[in-house]
């Protein structure tokens, strides 16, 4: 007998076939959902599980805090699986880190990069305290949780504060050697600096809300610290002309 011919396999409809191709996640406005279990196929895809990761981790965080962050809640935000989330982080701990660092290089490096786009000293506090407004603006809820723990030892946002304030701190120092001033006590700095830190958090987060009319007070308490923490005599002097050059009140 004649040997029996194979059936020929039926191909798929074009559509399906295209639809089993890897897609690549889109982290750019909200979390991705993968099927459990499947691994990415690619290093994109590799990045974008990570940076859905720590999209839905920071938005968490901004909820809840560090003390309230938990794996189990980043996996029901994030429709993450167990495996998925330990295959790119150790802890909730790891991934806060890396937000935290980029949160706050992006802070030091507009502030700083604004300084020094500046050659007066009064305009370099100027182009400062807007870099730090635009960083308040743009930071996301994730400012108000770094906010209310910078206070807090055993959180991270409070580790990561102190590199900051210490940044800023010597940035005024090199500002106050370039003009010829003699050092600034750590008092000075610390006060100047945390203070600014508290009017921004106010201006964002006050119950006027983050308007153009609250942040005009918070700079104009501001701009009197700074007169008032980091001028000498010269500038007391001539305090009236500097609020009316640069347009806050005295009163």
């Amino acid at each position: 007998m004649p040997a029996a011919k194979k059936k020929p396999t039926a191909k798929a409809p074009a559509s399906k076939r295209a639809s089993a191709k890897p897609q690549a996640l889109n982290t750019t406005a909200t979390p991705v959902r993968r099927s459990r279990g499947r691994p990415p196929h690619t290093d994109a895809d590799t990045q974008a599980v990570r940076d859905s990761i720590r999209y839905v981790t920071e938005k968490v965080y901004a909820e809840h805090g560090y003390h309230g962050l938990t794996v189990e809640l980043i996996l029901k935000e994030g429709g993450f699986s167990r495996p998925t989330f330990y295959r790119y982080y150790n802890n909730t701990d790891e991934v806060l880190e890396v937000i935290l660092k980029d949160v706050n290089a992006q802070l030091v490096q507009g502030v700083l990069s604004a300084i020094r786009s500046e050659d007066n000293p009064l305009l370099q506090v100027e182009a400062g305290l807007l870099a730090f407004r635009h960083w308040v603006d743009h930071a996301g809820p994730t400012v108000q949780a770094i906010f209310t723990e910078l206070h807090d030892r055993h959180s991270p946002a409070s580790v990561h504060r102190q590199g900051v304030l210490a940044e800023f701190s010597a940035e005024l120092q090199r500002v106050a050697k370039a003009i010829g001033r003699k050092p600034f006590s750590p008092y000075q700095l610390e006060t100047f600096v945390i203070g600014v830190e508290y009017l921004g958090y106010r201006y964002r987060f006050g119950p006027e809300g983050p308007t153009d009319e609250a942040w005009k007070q918070a700079r104009d308490a501001m701009f009197r610290l700074a007169l008032g923490l980091l001028g000498s005599s010269l500038e007391w002097g001539m305090a009236p002309q500097i609020a009316a050059m640069f347009q806050f009140s005295l009163d």
